[in-house]
C-alpha cells in the first residue's frame, strides 16, 4: 500500500512537470526535475554496470574518456531530437571549430591554373626563318618594281604550290627562307630585273595550318589537341593543363617520328626565366609529362613555402635556391629534416656548414625556424627622458650611463623615485625601486644594469591631481580651463574671449570649495561665494580682476536682469498675413497673435485650427516615460495580464507573446507609441469670441498657429470594411459614415470608436444604460474604429495534450485499483 501511495504521488508531481516548457518552471521545480534525473540515471547506470562484462565495461569506459575529450566532441548534423534552438547553434559552432592546416601546394601548379596567365601563340608577329612549311600553309609572293603582281598560293596536300606563269613549285618539309629562295629563282625566269634590283620579290606567311599535338602520361588533361602550326611545347602544356598530382615538372619529353628530341625542365623558367626548352611542334608530336621521381617540403623561414621536386644530384642549397632563399629573420644555424624510412620517420639536424653538401630524399620535410624574439644585449628606458627607447647595454653600463646616453631627464621628471623592472632567472620579474635624484647628484651609489633592465622615469605630473578652473555663463566660450599657477578671474576671462553684449558684469560671481577641515567642522556652509565688478570692455585697471584662482574655482557671468533673446512662433493658413512673428511679452496669447495676422480670410474654417508646439521634455518627463515603458515590459514578462493593445502587436509584429518580449527588450516599440505629436487642440472660433479666457494659451517659441480652409470630407479608418474618405453632410451621425465606408468588421470594438476633429481635440464614445451615445462629425473629422484586444495564449501542443491524457487515465486507473 505505502508502494502504491508513493507511485501515486510522483506521478502527481511529474505531470506537470512533463505538461510544462522549462522556460514555464519555477526555480524549485526546476531543482526537484534535476534531482530526479539524477537519480533515474544513476540507477540505470548501475543496472548496465552490473549485467556488462567486465572486459567489455573496460572498453566502453575507454570510449567514454575518448568522447570527453573537446578535440573529439562532435554532434551529428541529423541527430536534432529533443535538442533546443540554442543547443542546435552550439553544437554547429562546435563542429564549425575544427581547424583545418593550410594544404601547400606544388611549386608550378599555379603557372597552369592562373586563369590571368595564357600561353596562346602569337599569330601576329613575323615569320620565324625556321618555320618548316606544311599543308594548308598559305605563302603571299607580292612582286613590286618593273612588275606589278600579288599572288596567294596554298601547300597542297602534295606539297606543293601554283603560281601563274610558273607552274607548280614544291615549299612542302622546307624551311620559309628555303622555299623563298626556290620561288625567287623560279620566278626570276619569268620577271625581268630580279637581280638588279628594279623587281623586288617579297614572300610572306599568309593563314597557317593547324597541327595535331598528343599529350600522354601524368597531365591534368592527357588527349589530342590542335593547335597552329607556331605553337611551342609551352602552348601545348597550358592546353592539356600542365602537370597532374602525380606528373613531373621536371621531365617532360617531346617526342618525334619516335625519338625524344627534347627535354624539358620547367624548373629552367619558372626560376632562371630561361625559355631555351620552349620548343616548336609539329604534326604528331608527342609530349609526354612523365611520373615525378623526388618531392620535398620546405617550410618555415624562406620565401615561398611549398613542395618542391628534386632531381639527383640536387642538394639542399638548391632546394633553398628555389623556394627563393631564407627570410629576413631565418635560423640558418640549424634545419630540421623529418625524413622518411623503411618502416618509420627519423629527424636529422642539419647546420649551417652542411647546407651545401647535404642530399635531398623523396618525402623530406625541411623545417626552417625563425630567430628567437629576444636580445642578448638590451636595456630599454621610458618615461619623462629626452631620448625614451632601447640601448645597448655595454659591461658595466649603470643607470646614470643609460640617462646620459638618452640625453638626460627632463625638467618636469619626478627625482625622489624612479623604478627597474628585472627579470630574474626564471623569468619572473621584480621591480627596484630607487631614489633618482641621489643616484644623479652621487649620494648614492649607481646602480648596475643587467639583460632585459626596463628603466621607467615618472613625470611629476603624474603625481598631482588634475587641476581645473572653469567659467560659465555669458561669456564668448564658457568652458572648464587647466588651472595654471597665478591663474586669476582677468586671465580666465580672456582664456573665455571676453564678455558677451548682454553680459551683466557689475556682479561677477566666483564659486569656492571650502577645504580647511577646521572650517567644515565649524559650519555646514561648503562653499565661499565671492563677487567682482569688472569692466566689460576688458579695460582692467591696476588690481581689478587680480583675484588668484585655486582648483576648483567657478566663475559665473550673469546676463542683464530681464535679458531675453528673439523668440518666434508663425502663424499658417487661411489668415490675411501668414509668417513669422516675434513674442512681444510674455503675456501674449494666440487671439494676439491673429489679430497682429490680420484676421482670418473669407475661407478660413476656425473650428479646425490647431496649434503645434515643440516642447522639449524635461529630465523628469524623460524619467516618468521610460518608468512607464519598463513597467508595460515587466507586466508582459511576468504574465500578469494575457492581453495587449493591437497596436503594440502591429509595432512588434507577431501574435507570440514571446516574440513581443523579446522585440519589447530592444529600443523599439513602446518608445515610439509613447511619443506626442505636439498638436495642442484649441477652439479658435472661442477663443477670438471670448479672448483672453482659459483656452487662449500664451504663446510659447516655436509655436505653430494653422488656420485650414473649410474642410468637406470626413475619414473614416480602422476596423471598417472599407476605409475611405467620405463627403460631409450636415445631419448625418457617425453610424451614417461608418455604413458609407462598408460598417463595422468583426474585429471592430465599437464601444472605443472616437472622433478625431480637424482642430487636434477627440472625443470618444460613451454609453448609458448599454446605449452607445456616439460622438458628433464636424467637417475634416477622422473617425476612428479600434481592434478588439489580441489575447495571447502559449497553446499547447498536441503531443502535450496526448501526454497530459494518458498521465491522467494512468492515475484515473490506479486510483480506481487502489480503491478496489
Amino acid at each position: 500500500m505505502k508502494k502504491i501511495i508513493f507511485t501515486l504521488i510522483s506521478l502527481l508531481i511529474l505531470i506537470p512537470l512533463s505538461a510544462q516548457s522549462l522556460s514555464e518552471l519555477t526555480p524549485d521545480q526546476i531543482e526537484m526535475y534535476k534531482k530526479y534525473k539524477e537519480q533515474t540515471s544513476s540507477v540505470s547506470t548501475n543496472s548496465v554496470k552490473e549485467e556488462v562484462p567486465k572486459d567489455r565495461a573496460m572498453s566502453q569506459e575507454s570510449t567514454n574518456k575518448g568522447y570527453n575529450k573537446e578535440d573529439n566532441y562532435e554532434l551529428k548534423d541529423n541527430d536534432t531530437k529533443g535538442l533546443t534552438k540554442k543547443q542546435v547553434e552550439l553544437r554547429d559552432s562546435l563542429n564549425t571549430k575544427k581547424i583545418k592546416s593550410p594544404v601547400l601546394e606544388i611549386f608550378g601548379s599555379h603557372l597552369f591554373s592562373n586563369q590571368d596567365l595564357t600561353f596562346e601563340p602569337k599569330l601576329n608577329i613575323p615569320t620565324p626563318p625556321n618555320y618548316i612549311l606544311g599543308t594548308y600553309d598559305e605563302m603571299i609572293i607580292d612582286i613590286t618594281g618593273l612588275y606589278e603582281a600579288n599572288y596567294r598560293a596554298k601547300v597542297s596536300p602534295d606539297g606543293f604550290i601554283r603560281i601563274p606563269a610558273v607552274g607548280l613549285v614544291k615549299v612542302s618539309g622546307q624551311t620559309i627562307v628555303a622555299a623563298s629562295s626556290n620561288i625567287k629563282n623560279r620566278l626570276s625566269k619569268i620577271y625581268t630585273g630580279v637581280s638588279s634590283g628594279e623587281t623586288q620579290i617579297r614572300i610572306s606567311l599568309g593563314n597557317i595550318r593547324s597541327i595535331r599535338i598528343t599529350v600522354v602520361g601524368e597531365a591534368v588533361r592527357p588527349g589530342s589537341y590542335t593547335l597552329p602550326s607556331l605553337a611551342t611545347a609551352f602552348n601545348a602544356l597550358y592546353a592539356c593543363g600542365g602537370p597532374g598530382k602525380m606528373g613531373s615538372m621536371r621531365d617532360i619529353k617531346v617526342i618525334r617520328h619516335g625519338k625524344v628530341i627534347a627535354d624539358i625542365d620547367m624548373y629552367r623558367f619558372l626560376i632562371d626565366g630561361m625559355v631555351k626548352d620552349n620548343f616548336s611542334l609539329q604534326d604528331e608530336d608527342v609530349i609526354k609529362i612523365e611520373p615525378y621521381q623526388n618531392r620535398v617540403t620546405i617550410k618555415g623561414a624562406v620565401k615561398h613555402v611549398a613542395i618542391f621536386e628534386a632531381i639527383k644530384g640536387e642538394k639542399l642549397k638548391d632546394l633553398i635556391r628555389f623556394a627563393g632563399g631564407f627570410t629576413e629573420d631565418a635560423n640558418k644555424t640549424n634545419i630540421t629534416v623529418f625524413r622518411l624510412t623503411n618502416r618509420e620517420k627519423t629527424v636529422v639536424d642539419v647546420r649551417e656548414s652542411e647546407i651545401e653538401s647535404f642530399g635531398i630524399a623523396s618525402g623530406d620535410v625541411y623545417t626552417v625556424t625563425k630567430t628567437y624574439d629576444i636580445f642578448d644585449n638590451r636595456v630599454d628606458i621610458t618615461g619623462s627622458i629626452y631620448r625614451p627607447g632601447a640601448y645597448a647595454l655595454e659591461p658595466g653600463l649603470t643607470v646614470k650611463q643609460l640617462i646620459a646616453k638618452a640625453d638626460g631627464v627632463m625638467e618636469d621628471a619626478y627625482l625622489n623615485m624612479a623604478t627597474i623592472i628585472r627579470k630574474k632567472e626564471n623569468q619572473i620579474p621584480e621591480i627596484l625601486s630607487f631614489n633618482l635624484g641621489e643616484v644623479l647628484y652621487g649620494i648614492s651609489p649607481d646602480i648596475l644594469l643587467q639583460k632585459d633592465d626596463s628603466v621607467r622615469i615618472s613625470n611629476l605630473f603624474d603625481f598631482r591631481e588634475k587641476e581645473m578652473v572653469s567659467i560659465w555663463g555669458a561669456v564668448k566660450r564658457p568652458g572648464t580651463y587647466k588651472l595654471i599657477e597665478n591663474i586669476t578671474i582677468k586671465d580666465l576671462i580672456f582664456k573665455a574671449k571676453g564678455f558677451k553684449e548682454m553680459a551683466s558684469t557689475d556682479s561677477v560671481e566666483l564659486i569656492r570649495i571650502i577645504k580647511d577641515p577646521q572650517m567644515l567642522k565649524e559650519t555646514d556652509v561648503k562653499t565661499i561665494v565671492k563677487k567682482f565688478k569688472l569692466d566689460k570692455n576688458l579695460n582692467f585697471k591696476d588690481g581689478e580682476g587680480d583675484f588668484l584662482l585655486q582648483n576648483g574655482d567657478q566663475v559665473i557671468v550673469r546676463t542683464i536682469p530681464g535679458y531675453e533673446d528673439i523668440r518666434m512662433v508663425r502663424v499658417d493658413g487661411e489668415v490675411l498675413q501668414p509668417g513669422k512673428y516675434n513674442i512681444i511679452n510674455k503675456t501674449e496669447r494666440i487671439s494676439d497673435l491673429v489679430r497682429r495676422a490680420g484676421g482670418f480670410t473669407n475661407y478660413a474654417y476656425p473650428l479646425g485650427a490647431y496649434l503645434i508646439r515643440y516642447e522639449k521634455t524635461s529630465g523628469v518627463e524623460n524619467i516618468l516615460k521610460q518608468k512607464m515603458v519598463d513597467n508595460a515590459k515587466r507586466q508582459l514578462e511576468s504574465k500578469s495580464t494575457n492581453e495587449i493593445d493591437a497596436n503594440l502587436l502591429k509595432e512588434t509584429g507577431s501574435d507570440n507573446i514571446e516574440d513581443v518580449k523579446e522585440k519589447l527588450s530592444g529600443t523599439k516599440s513602446l518608445d515610439q507609441i509613447l511619443d506626442s505629436e505636439g498638436i495642442v487642440g484649441i477652439n479658435l472660433k472661442e477663443i477670438m469670441k471670448h479672448p483672453g479666457g482659459s483656452q487662449d494659451f500664451y504663446m510659447e517659441e516655436g509655436d505653430v498657429i494653422y488656420v485650414p480652409r473649410e474642410l468637406q470630407t470626413v475619414r473614416v479608418l480602422g476596423e471598417v470594411l472599407f476605409p475611405t474618405y467620405v463627403g460631409y453632410e450636415k445631419g448625418l451621425s457617425l453610424r451614417d459614415y461608418v455604413s458609407s465606408a462598408g460598417g463595422f468588421s468583426n474585429r471592430a470594438q465599437r464601444s472605443r470608436t472616437f472622433v478625431l476633429y480637424a482642430n487636434g481635440t477627440a472625443k470618444s464614445t460613451s454609453s448609458f444604460l448599454g446605449i452607445r451615445n456616439y460622438p458628433q462629425v464636424r467637417p475634416g473629422s477622422h473617425i476612428v474604429v479600434p481592434e478588439k484586444p489580441t489575447e495571447l495564449k502559449d497553446k499547447m501542443s498536441t503531443a502535450e495534450t496526448v501526454s497530459i491524457l494518458g498521465s491522467l487515465a494512468t492515475v484515473a486507473t490506479l486510483i480506481y485499483s487502489v480503491l478496489r
